[in-house]
C-alpha cells in the first residue's frame, strides 16, 4: 500500500473536520461500528466525545475516510 504525502495543514484540517463532525453527530451514529471498521481500539471515539481525550494522529485519516464514505449521499 502506497502512502500519500499529506501536508501538515491538510492533516490539521482533517482533524478539525473529524472532531467537529463527531461532536455534532455522536448521538446519531454507532461509535462501536466505526471503531471496528477502522480496527481502532475500543473506546477511542467514545473517550474523545465524552471525556475530550485527544484522538491519536494515526486514527484521524481512517476516521475521515469512513465519515466521508457514509456521509456522501451518492445514489447508485
Amino acid at each position: 500500500m502506497q502512502e500519500e504525502l499529506v501536508s501538515p495543514k491538510k492533516k490539521h484540517n482533517n482533524r478539525k473536520r473529524v472532531e467537529k463532525w463527531l461532536i455534532n453527530n455522536h448521538r446519531y451514529i454507532n461509535i462501536t461500528a466505526i471503531e471496528k471498521e477502522i480496527s481502532a481500539p475500543k473506546g477511542l471515539v467514545q473517550k474523545f466525545v465524552k471525556y475530550d481525550k485527544k484522538i491519536n494522529d494515526k486514527w484521524i485519516d481512517p476516521l475521515f475516510n469512513v465519515i466521508k464514505r457514509f456521509t456522501s449521499f451518492n445514489l447508485r
